[in-house]
């Protein structure tokens, strides 16, 4: 009576908090690799790829631009993120995730590679054209943004997805959390593109280029280390609960 007694009493074991110091180096992280990685892409693509085309052609130029994507970016980033995710979740190996990275990386860039690559070949056969169309609204343009990177962003998450959820449980929500924030994130990408002049990037469009990378590497960042810390507590949870219960004891 006394063993039931105390058994009905017994206390739930303490949930475990959120690992927040993760959060901060997952956000870090993300701006530093960011700022690097993709701030070298669209430089490369701005100041490169872009007198490339008249010689190679649009479609040339876009598989470029993809590998540069892929291979810059997803490299620069997945190694970045990779410094943070060794520590809670052991085991992880850096070429799988710096891959998968790489590889979720080089379909966004090839997914939003494909309207200007096809704007790029019907322009050109359409040598006959009396006028220019009109340019779309500001609001146009950041809502297909915010589209482009909500598509994108999922992309990328969808091959990292595939690395972590054989380490955290519910892990199919960092889709949802990666293209919600790469669709905030692509929109000051292409704010900070806006400020280019017609002529070109001139070295005064530079650091406001730079800077916008940043804050939109710091926004992914930041809300992807939210989904990062709460599927680790969970992960927990999960391993808190499975203990307590193996431990308990038989009334």
């Amino acid at each position: 009576m006394l063993s039931a007694s105390t058994h009905d009493t017994q206390q739930e074991p303490a949930r475990p908090p959120l690992p927040w110091p993760v959060w901060g180096q997952w956000t870090l992280a993300n701006t530093i690799g960011e700022a690097l990685g993709l701030g070298a892409t669209l430089l490369a693509g701005i100041l490169l790829f872009a007198r490339l085309e008249p010689r190679i052609g649009p479609v040339l130029s876009a598989i470029l631009g993809v590998l540069a994507g892929a291979c810059v970016e997803g490299g620069i980033v997945g190694t970045a993120q990779w410094l943070v995710l060794r520590g809670p979740l052991a085991g992880l190996s850096w070429i799988v995730w710096a891959a998968a990275t790489a590889i979720g990386a080089g379909i966004a860039w090839a997914l939003g590679l494909l309207p200007t690559t096809i704007i790029s070949l019907t322009t050109a056969t359409a040598e006959n054209a009396s006028a220019s169309p009109p340019n779309p609204s500001e609001l146009v343009v950041y809502s297909l943004a915010a589209a482009l990177g909500l598509v994108a962003g999922a992309i990328l998450a969808l091959a990292q997805w595939w690395v972590l959820r054989r380490f955290v449980p519910r892990a199919s929500w960092w889709i949802l959390a990666s293209a919600i924030a790469w669709a905030l994130g692509m929109v000051l990408v292409f704010i900070g593109t806006s400020f280019i002049p017609d002529s070109g990037v001139t070295a005064s469009v530079i650091p406001i280029l730079i800077a916008f990378v940043v804050l939109a590497g710091a926004t992914v960042g930041a809300i992807e280390g939210l989904a990062l810390i709460w599927l680790l507590r969970g992960r927990d949870i999960a391993a808190t609960t499975t203990t307590s219960a193996a431990s308990s004891p038989i009334s």
